[in-house]
């Protein structure tokens, strides 16, 4: 199915004798960047780097940051066995690290060692580390890259305390959780005023201090400028009018408020409305018996993940309208995704949302935790043709600014800014 989506377009690769290559360019920095996941070595006919579900999207898009160096190593956990079923693009190298199946007090004990001796060893082939966090591994990484006089750069992909806000229950255990996450967020944050750090969403900037020298705002997109959708002339909706989410079903993706916001509009007018939720994640179970217990089962469809490319651009393409109802976000590319498909967005109002959504000219927000708010704003939205084309006609504009290139380009450039400051120094 991957190759049918890069035939399409969606992602570029270069042929070699060996398979897939990025872009490469000669000299200049070796780039390693740390991401808390899972990755293996594919040594099979096509010699790719695969990864699973959850971290596709992102690795895509840092492979294309990687095309502007000389070469990439991916920092993370390698395993064969915990679902490591898609092929990034390109030839990044693995820099395996020790697997653990969930970070736990026990598996930072466990694995620190090893870990500390995967990393050195690494460290030989790269020049600049792009670490992500916080994340106890990444510390370490940072500090054994300085020891190495390595360039290091931060990476924050995400609101870190409201993330694990949303996924930790109340008890003393959590309560020990959650003070260890404050630490850890507050030791990455003193970190990135002494080290160039890229954040993702206006959130994260504003909590790191932002803006200011040193910190980069990034926006991730995996959409290429050859992609963009045509907005085309203003266009009715017919009847059933489908509603359209991208993104795993779990805790900080809120998918219950959705089913909730669904039940109220279909208690109105059945029918009237369908949802497909692409996706899989750990609510996936919770979420079917939700379905259930609506009456939701002939509204609802549950095709599972979809990785990027012509298959889930086509379930953009025909469906009417974009909801995203996330307790916390970074910078969400579904929504860019949707522009650039030139569909019109409900969504919740946090993180770099707004920011997408150009504060409300580029799409609906609507509080977090509301479902009554939620299904209002769409049965609005749904019967005012001329808001939905000014929000539709806004988000492609955007889009525009928000492609691969641009993105990756963009961010690359500051990863790369760092050399040159320290060459003319």
């Amino acid at each position: 199915m991957t190759e049918n989506h890069n035939r399409e377009g969606i992602l570029d690769r270069e042929s070699t004798a060996s398979g897939t290559a990025l872009r490469t360019k000669p000299g200049g920095e070796r780039l390693g960047v740390y991401v808390d996941t899972v990755v293996d070595a594919d040594h099979g006919d096509d010699s790719s780097v695969r990864t699973n579900a959850a971290s596709l999207a992102f690795l895509t898009f840092v492979c294309e940051v990687g095309s502007d160096f000389s070469g990439l190593s991916i920092f993370a956990r390698q395993s064969s066995d915990a679902g490591t079923d898609f092929p990034l693009p390109g030839g990044p190298v693995v820099a395996g690290l020790p697997y653990y199946p969930t970070l736990s007090p026990g598996a930072l004990a466990t694995n620190a060692f090893a870990t500390a001796r995967a990393m050195w060893r690494h460290l030989d082939d790269v020049d600049h580390v792009w670490v992500f966090g916080p994340h106890p591994f990444g510390l370490l990484l940072v500090a054994l890259a300085r020891v190495r006089r390595r360039r290091v750069t931060l990476g924050v992909r995400q609101e870190t305390l409201a993330y694990f806000a949303s996924r930790m229950k109340p008890g003393a255990r959590h309560a020990g959780v959650a003070l260890a996450v404050r630490i850890l967020d507050a030791s990455w944050r003193l970190l990135s005023r002494r080290l160039p750090t890229t954040v993702v969403g206006a959130g994260n900037e504003k909590a790191y201090g932002g803006p200011r020298t040193g910190l980069y705002p990034m926006s991730v997109s995996l959409i290429r400028r050859r992609d963009l959708r045509p907005v085309g002339p203003r266009r009715e909706l017919t009847e059933p009018i489908e509603l359209l989410t991208v993104g795993r079903l779990s805790p900080e993706k809120n998918p219950m408020m959705l089913l909730d916001a669904l039940a109220m509009l279909h208690s109105r007018r059945p029918d009237r409305f369908r949802l497909t939720w692409v996706g899989d994640g750990e609510l996936q179970p919770a979420v079917r018996d939700r379905v259930a217990e609506l009456g939701l089962q002939g509204v609802v469809s549950l095709p599972g993940f979809v990785p990027i490319g012509h298959e889930l651009m086509e379930y953009y393409r025909r469906s009417d309208l974009f909801v995203l109802t996330s307790v916390t976000e970074g910078l969400p590319q579904v929504l860019i995704e949707a522009q650039a498909n030139a569909l019109p967005i409900v969504a919740t109002d946090v993180g770099g949302v707004g920011v997408v959504l150009d504060n409300g000219r580029a799409g609906a927000l609507v509080p977090s935790g509301d479902p009554a708010a939620l299904a209002e704003s769409i049965d609005g939205l749904v019967t005012d043709s001329g808001r939905r084309a000014a929000l539709v006609s806004r988000g492609r504009e955007l889009a525009e600014m928000r492609t691969l290139e641009e993105t990756s380009a963009s961010t690359a450039a500051f990863l790369a800014a760092g050399t040159r400051q320290e060459a003319a120094a």
